[in-house]
């Protein structure tokens, strides 16, 4: 039966809507695994100049050049400090590190010392420089595949980087300043290798784009993919709460280094991705289809799980909104009740209200109407008593003006000689000689013609007709206002009559209203939503993918089942060669947990101590490595670092045979360990002399 075969009858279904789904989330069958690749570090070598406080003066600072440059000529090399800590041993495997996997585990103040680092690497036969300059901690540099005839020395840049340090050096010195951004020796080899043929597989700037530059390298020349897992949310509060996360050579790249003992996982650094680090170690052909499958089985699970969760949410949101619209409900429903009852003169008293109603309507308008007329009327007579008193006004001034005697010319000053008052006796105008009569009073009123009447006399008639109007209007608006007065009397007394026999109608109908309003909400609430349109596809979907899991599970197993057993069983007899008391078994499970059996009770690996969890990481690993290369199923790369190999309480003899046991399986596996202790007995019991790395005169590795 091929996979897809097997996943139909396993999951149910069509085959084609099988093969369609897993299709869709890239999941194929058994894949045979990539042989193994060896990585091998060929040399290592920095340089830069340290920043410190002065001895002399601790407001000043001294700026020491350094270098240090290492061939990897041995299958386990040791970089011994002779009983010194803090003397670089774990700074240097930092540095390698960080070259290795592209991220920058090295401590601040180092990073900011370095100036340039050059890793030079051999890759199943190739060789490779990994080399960077680094400015205020950011690296920019270059990764360089080389020809088959062509190689690079390191140790040449010895003499030329300690050079450079020292002129850095003494510039900062004079400055004050640590100085960044010069030319360093890494550039000039860079453009010396380019130049005599090896070719640039990528470039880097920046710590972000480092990584992604060895992450892309590594995965291609070690013939490693991209690992899609089922990663929970920060604060997740269930397993449902996550995402599918690809990973890749920083994933990978954690089984180059045996994790400090305070992390609680038995393999790997980071205790979720453990099952992922282990299939560096042992792999199937399987491997890569169960743990895509889980992923995104998890997936799946969790949107599924979302649906649910949102849809209880939804019922339970529903439900308590209708009980409180039930309970308003109630309370509308008392108020209602409590209003008093309706009788036969309910109509009779409604007709009173309404005909009340219209009476003010019709007083209102009466009295706007009176209040406007009236206001006409009073304009009027104000206007007209404006205008008698103006006609008044002016007869007063001609008297006035008829009565002066001129003694001179009013436009000239000329004076008004006798001649012209003599005139005047013959009945001529003095100043302009038209003819008056010698016998008018202008003191006395003048009598009206027959034809015309006095206009005063006209004016004050039409005053005494206005004022009358203005009365009679005045009458009329303080009737209006009265019936108005009445007509709101009436209204509020048939209201009264209408509220105590039936009670305030307007309120009934809004209670009424309210009441039907609550049903409709109580009614809608009872519905309760179906499933997610998607539900019944994601469903289907799970049904294959779980099936898709249980099979490549079951089948990864049957592989991994013997290659466990003799793993288990050489973790336990070195763990107990190393000491770890009353240790009976310590058992691997697929799921990279590592149950103890010790003095007769269980113990879980995260429950020991840390010198008992670093001895069975090594352990574990040296097993792991051993069992891989013998059973075909080891894809490890071949390069382990091991930092402080003797701390945690662990004694020299137990130290002398697990660094014993780690040399034996390097040589037999064409392995490469990379270690650092502080003591050197220990070394020098088990390894050669070119197999250590001792530190300088000053006690420092560099």
């Amino acid at each position: 039966m091929d996979w897809v075969e097997a996943v139909t009858e396993k999951a149910g279904g069509v085959r084609d809507d099988v093969a369609s789904i897993l299709g869709s989330y890239g999941i194929s069958g058994p894949r045979p695994v990539p042989s193994r690749r060896n990585l091998r570090l060929s040399a290592v070598h920095f340089a830069g100049v340290k920043n410190l406080q002065s001895g002399e003066d601790p407001d000043s600072r001294t700026y020491v050049p350094f270098s240090f440059t290492r061939a990897f000529t041995t299958p386990v090399t040791a970089l011994v400090s002779d009983g010194k800590n803090d003397a670089g041993k774990s700074s240097t495997l930092d540095i390698v590190s960080w070259g290795l996997r592209g991220i920058a585990n090295v401590a601040p103040d180092v990073k900011k010392w370095l100036r340039q680092v050059c890793l030079l690497l051999e890759i199943s036969g190739e060789r490779v420089l990994i080399a960077w300059r680094v400015d205020d901690g950011m690296p920019t540099g270059s990764i360089l595949a080389f020809p088959s005839q062509q190689t690079a020395d390191l140790h040449e840049m010895e003499s030329i980087a300690l050079d450079a340090m020292h002129a850095l050096s003494a510039e900062s010195q004079l400055t004050g300043a640590p100085v960044f951004g010069v030319t360093v020796p890494v550039d000039d080899l860079l453009t010396r290798l380019r130049g005599a043929g090896a070719f640039t597989v990528s470039a880097f700037e920046g710590d972000e784009d480092m990584a992604r530059a060895i992450n892309d390298f590594m995965l291609d020349r070690l013939g490693l993919d991209t690992l899609t897992q089922w990663q929970r949310n920060r604060g997740a509060t269930d397993g449902d709460d996550g995402t599918t996360a690809e990973h890749a050579w920083p994933l990978w790249s954690q089984a180059l280094v045996i994790a400090k003992p305070s992390v609680k996982s038995a393999i790997g650094e980071v205790p979720t991705q453990a099952v992922a680090v282990l299939n560096t170690f042992l792999a199937t052909e399987w491997s890569a289809t169960r743990s895509l499958a889980r992923a995104q089985r998890r997936s799946v699970d969790a949107t599924l799980a979302g649906m649910k969760r949102r849809r209880a949410r939804d019922a339970d949101a529903r439900q308590a909104g209708a009980l409180e619209l039930e309970a308003e409900r109630a309370t509308v429903q008392a108020e209602l009740d409590a209003l008093p009852p309706g009788s036969g003169q309910g109509m009779r008293l409604v007709e009173a209200v309404t005909a009340a109603t219209g009476e003010i309507t019709r007083t209102q308008r009466w009295l706007a109407e009176a209040a406007l007329a009236y206001g006409v009327a009073g304009r009027a007579l104000e206007a007209a008593e404006h205008d008698l008193a103006a006609l008044k006004e002016a007869a007063v001034t001609k008297r006035f003006w008829h009565s002066l005697k001129p003694s001179c010319c009013p436009r000239c000053d000329a004076q008004v000689q006798q001649v012209q008052w003599e005139r005047e006796l013959d009945g001529a105008c003095s100043l302009c000689n038209n003819p008056i009569d010698p016998d008018r009073d202008d003191d006395a009123p003048e009598a009206p013609s027959e034809e015309d009447a006095d206009p005063v006399d006209l004016a004050e008639e039409h005053v005494e007709r206005c004022a009358a109007e203005a009365e009679r209007l005045s009458t009329v608006h303080d009737e209006a206002g009265e019936a108005a007065r009445l007509a709101q009397v009436t209204f509020e007394e048939a209201s009264n009559a209408l509220n105590h026999a039936q009670g305030d109608p307007v309120k009934r109908q809004t209670l009424e209203r309210r009441l039907g309003f609550l049903d409709g909400q109580i009614q809608e609430r009872s519905i309760m939503f179906g499933e997610d349109p998607d539900e019944e596809r994601l469903s289907a979907e799970q049904a294959v993918l779980s099936a898709a899991e249980t099979i490549s599970d079951t089948e990864a197993k049957k592989d991994f089942r013997s290659a466990l057993e003799s793993v288990s069983a050489q973790i336990t007899e070195l763990g107990k060669q190393l000491g770890i008391s009353n240790l009976e078994s310590a058992t691997l499970k697929g799921n990279a947990h590592l149950p103890v059996v010790k003095g007769g009770e269980s113990t879980n690996f995260g429950d020991l101590t840390d010198g008992e969890r670093l001895r069975l990481k090594i352990a574990l690993v040296v097993a792991l490595l051993d069992v891989g290369t013998t059973s075909g199923l080891g894809r490890h790369p071949g390069l382990l670092i091991v930092d402080s190999l003797a701390r945690e309480e662990l004694n020299h003899e137990n130290a002398k045979l697990l660094l014993t046991e780690l040399n034996r399986v390097a040589e037999a596996y064409g392995l490469q360990v990379i270690t650092g202790t502080a003591h050197s007995d220990l070394v020098d019991a088990v390894l050669p002399d070119e197999a250590v790395q001792r530190p300088m005169d000053t006690g420092f590795m560099w």
